[in-house]
C-alpha cells in the first residue's frame, strides 16, 4: 500500500511539475509535450489486441514534435512494449497506431482522423482551441502561459481504451 500511494503521489508530482512549465505560445516546447505524452501510457489501459507487438506513437506533424517525441522514446517501453514513432501520413494509417498526435497546423484533417482513431482502439491527442470538446482524447491547451491538459473520458472510452482516476484529476475535464 505505501509503495503504491508513493508511486500516485510521485507521478502527481512529476505531472504537475512538467504540466506547470512555463510555454510561450511562440515557442512551444515539445519535450515537455512528449514527457506527458509518455505519462498518458502509465494512465490508459488498451484492449488486449493491442498489447503486443511495438507500442506505435504516430506523429501528424512537423520535425520539431517527432524529435521530440523519438527522443522521449530512446529506452523507453510502454509495459513490455517497444516504443516505435512513426510519421503519419494519412488518416488510414491511425488505426496502426496506440497513440495519435496531431499537431496543431494539421488540425484540419482532425475530421478524418477522429472515426478511424475511435474504431481502432487509438488515444488521439491535439493541440487546439476546441480539440477535446470536438472528441480528441487528450487536448494539449496554454493557460496563463503554462502547458495543460484537457481529458475527454467520453471519446476515450468510446475508443475502448481505460483511463485512471489519477489521470482525470489531474486534467481539464470535457466532453
Amino acid at each position: 500500500m505505501l509503495v503504491k500511494n508513493f508511486r500516485i503521489i510521485a507521478l502527481t508530482v512529476g505531472l504537475i511539475l512538467i504540466g506547470s512549465a512555463f510555454v510561450s505560445a511562440q515557442d512551444v516546447n515539445y519535450k515537455l509535450h512528449a514527457g506527458l505524452l509518455y505519462h498518458f501510457t502509465k494512465h490508459i489501459e488498451w484492449p488486449a489486441s493491442k498489447q503486443s507487438g511495438d507500442f506505435v506513437i504516430g506523429v501528424l506533424g512537423n520535425a520539431t514534435l517527432t524529435e521530440a517525441v523519438e527522443e522521449m522514446a530512446k529506452n523507453r517501453t510502454v509495459g513490455n512494449q517497444k516504443i516505435t514513432v512513426v510519421q503519419v501520413k494519412t488518416s488510414e494509417d491511425a488505426n496502426k497506431c496506440h497513440i495519435k498526435y496531431v499537431q496543431k497546423f494539421q488540425n484540419s484533417q482532425f475530421n478524418a482522423v477522429y472515426p478511424k482513431a475511435k474504431s481502432g482502439h487509438v488515444l488521439l491527442i491535439t493541440e487546439s482551441e476546441d480539440g477535446g470538446k470536438r472528441g480528441a482524447s487528450i487536448n494539449f491547451v496554454t493557460i496563463d502561459e503554462k502547458l495543460k491538459f484537457e481529458l475527454n473520458k467520453t471519446s476515450i472510452e468510446d475508443a475502448g481504451l481505460k483511463v485512471s482516476s489519477e489521470l482525470i484529476k489531474l486534467s481539464i475535464p470535457v466532453g
